[in-house]
């Protein structure tokens, strides 16, 4: 949530990461094609690759997963960039600093892998779990963006193995750090490049899954992209609440616009119209194994977009055959802004209660302006009653607090192994 605080605080502090990719003002143009097309090409791909049929994949299913993202890469409008915004700090160097990070921290990996990314408390955080899905929530921001269009570009060219290749190479740098924690990563939904319909100038959640390796404790986390485009950025200024067209959702409660439209809204390409969420759960049930706790995590913007999920996942599972499949856990969060009225927070508060199982915990640094918006003023929570839900824990300040570089060096403060 960059942009927000930037534009409406002239000291606040700015996410310092890099602004990478196919950015400011688009040329579009659009071509549609069938998903039989793209599954045949897609399927003649991976058959080059050496994978033939489900029969012969691995437990995790990533054909599937990738057929899909074939398919509506496909569909989009191509964004044609005049012009792409300078990088504050490089995605390699960001992920520099990610890697020493987790070379200076062994013992809190192994703890939180022992503990499978949970709390034993429901009132107190497990330092070791926070650093895991704090990594886990930054590493969201490394995804290529350039690599996604030249992927969409093959794909309407026919060239699926070529497509395939760009994909891999978006995300080249995320898998490199999810290595580095023992899991897999799979991209669970992309819509950081496409505008919801209705608005003008706005982005679609980013989300994909961390799978663990570890034997005997199996645990899964579902990380959002934060802010880190002008995109990003004009989904996090249209703060003024909407009511949701679909009454049940978030149990009816008033939300941030710009927030419930890159999760729920609708996005149209060609004759295709998705939801980011529901693509997310279907890529979900693709992959996922039944014993593994299933965690939520997301920095800035990926925090407000975590919490309206995990709080949907938990909505949708008191209806028995709705998302009943997933063993549901924490849900962490950092520099996350407030996304809802009453009565989100209550709601999500009476679900997370001692001896629930499932905990919720939003990691702030002590000075960080973002956590306080919207609205952009205090005094005008009584006009716009954007609330949090319980499990704040402040740490220490330090310099640009919302900057996630600080962000860890606070953690480092904390009580962890």
């Amino acid at each position: 949530m960059i942009g927000s605080c930037k534009l409406v605080r002239k000291q606040g502090s700015r996410l310092k990461i890099a602004k990478r990719g196919v950015r400011a003002h688009w040329e579009i143009c659009s071509m549609n094609y069938t998903t039989s097309w793209i599954l045949q090409g897609v399927n003649r791909a991976l058959s080059k690759r050496g994978i033939m049929s489900k029969a012969t994949l691995p437990p995790i299913d990533i054909r599937d997963i990738r057929v899909a993202h074939l398919e509506q890469l496909a569909q989009l409008e191509l964004p044609l960039p005049r012009k792409a915004p300078t990088d504050d700090v490089p995605p390699e160097v960001v992920m520099e600093h990610i890697l020493e990070w987790i070379k200076e921290n062994p013992a809190s990996l192994q703890a939180a892998r022992d503990m499978q990314c949970t709390s034993d408390s429901y009132d107190t955080p497990n330092w070791d779990t926070a650093f895991f899905t704090f990594v886990e929530s930054i590493t969201m921001y490394l995804r290529k963006d350039e690599e996604v269009v030249n992927a969409l570009l093959a794909a309407r060219d026919g060239d699926f193995s070529r497509a395939l290749a760009h994909l891999d190479a978006s995300q080249e740098l995320i898998v490199t750090v999810a290595t580095a924690i023992d899991c897999e990563f799979v991209q669970l939904c992309d819509f950081a490049e496409q505008t919801p319909d209705g608005t003008f100038y706005q982005s679609g959640a980013y989300a994909g899954l961390f799978i663990s390796k570890a034997s005997g404790k199996p645990f899964m986390g579902i990380g959002f992209k934060g802010t880190n485009s002008y995109r990003d950025q004009g989904t996090d200024i249209d703060w003024l609440p909407i009511v949701p067209p679909q009454p049940e959702i978030v149990w009816g409660a008033p939300t941030h616009r710009g927030f419930y439209l890159a999760l729920f809204g609708q996005f149209t390409s060609g004759v295709n119209t998705q939801v980011p969420f529901d693509v997310l759960v279907d890529q979900l049930k693709n992959v996922y194994t039944g014993d593994s706790k299933l965690h939520f995590t997301g920095h800035s913007l990926g925090g407000a977009l975590s919490a309206l999920a995990y709080a949907e996942f938990l909505r949708r599972q008191e209806r028995a055959f709705m998302l009943a499949l997933f063993q549901l856990g924490d849900m962490y969060t950092y520099g996350q802004p407030r996304g809802s009225y009453e009565p989100f927070a209550a709601e999500l508060n009476k679900r997370t209660q001692e001896g629930s199982g499932k905990h919720m915990f939003r990691i702030v640094n002590s000075q960080d302006p973002v956590p306080t918006i919207p609205p952009l003023y205090a005094d005008d929570l009584v006009n716009y009653p954007f609330v949090h839900a319980k499990g704040a824990w402040r740490i220490t300040m330090v310099g640009e607090d919302h900057n996630p570089f600080n962000y860890y060096t606070s953690w480092q403060a904390t009580p962890h192994s």
